[in-house]
């Protein structure tokens, strides 16, 4: 009996050495996989009439800035991703998908895609979906931007919108530098982030256990209110204007709905 406990533990060792050093080979192969980037689509387009981009967006990450005329560059060490972009109605329109292969039985996949696009001047509409990838925008001006990321980041910095409409799930809304007229934001476990809030502006704010933090810079608010609303999540105001949240007549109203998370205004 001893002897074949002692059997049954050298196997079961043997097998989690083989094991440890086959994962440890396939780590170094996946990750030699992902240090091998080539460029998969890189166009550009002198079409005067583009007003808007409409991304769709399932596996790459992607940057929107600033550029001497409309360009959709995309590098990455997955080669199964394909772009396909066309102008349509005034729109550039870009959508990746993974494009046929050889099955691929790796069960670790480090490889990834990143995409740029370049903007020359003021857009019309902006839309953005993306399922599994980071979005960042740079000095992008807009009237109208719907964006939405369900895994990764959303971060905008140094931009301007009209009507600005910005959701997520898992992800994190981040604005730096930012103005807008009108804003919406949404996430479930994600947070909301504002450094250098636009001051009176309407804003509608909800999360499900994110935090809310909105910092004002400069540029004080003097007319507007804030109203919030939370299962078990609570409000820190550091900001002494805010009196009562309260600053002047309180025209513009700032809601921010939370389940369990908190607000931070400052």
């Amino acid at each position: 009996m001893k002897k074949s406990l002692i059997w049954i533990f050298v196997i079961g060792l043997v097998i989690t050495v083989i094991c440890a050093v086959g994962a440890v080979q396939q780590f170094k192969i996946e990750h030699k996989k992902a240090n091998q980037i080539t460029t998969n689509f890189n166009e550009t387009y002198n079409n005067k009439s583009i007003k808007g981009l409409d991304l769709d967006l399932k596996h790459s990450n992607v940057k929107i800035k600033e550029g001497k005329t409309f360009k959709v560059l995309s590098k990455g060490s997955n080669e199964k991703i394909k772009i396909h972009a066309k102008v349509k109605n005034g729109n550039l329109t870009v959508s990746d998908h993974k494009g046929q292969s050889n099955v691929d039985i790796s069960f670790l996949d480090m490889r990834y895609n990143d995409m740029t696009i370049y903007v020359p001047r003021d857009l019309e509409n902006l839309k953005v979906h993306s399922d599994d990838g980071s979005t960042t925008l740079n000095d992008i001006n807009a009237d109208k931007a719907q964006l939405n990321t369900d895994v990764m980041d959303l971060t905008i910095n140094d931009s301007k919108f009209n009507q600005l409409v910005a959701s997520g799930d898992t992800s994190d809304i981040k604005l730096n530098k930012t103005q807008f007229q009108h804003g919406g934001f949404k996430t479930d476990t994600g947070d909301i982030l504002m450094k250098d809030t636009p001051a009176d502006k309407p804003m509608q704010i909800k999360t499900d256990t994110g935090n809310v933090e909105l910092i004002y810079g400069k540029d004080k608010p003097k007319n507007s209110q804030i109203e919030y609303s939370s299962d078990t999540g609570n409000l820190n105001i550091e900001d002494k204007q805010f009196e009562n949240k309260k600053v002047g007549n309180g025209h513009h109203v700032i809601m921010i709905k939370t389940d369990t998370g908190d607000a931070l205004i400052k």
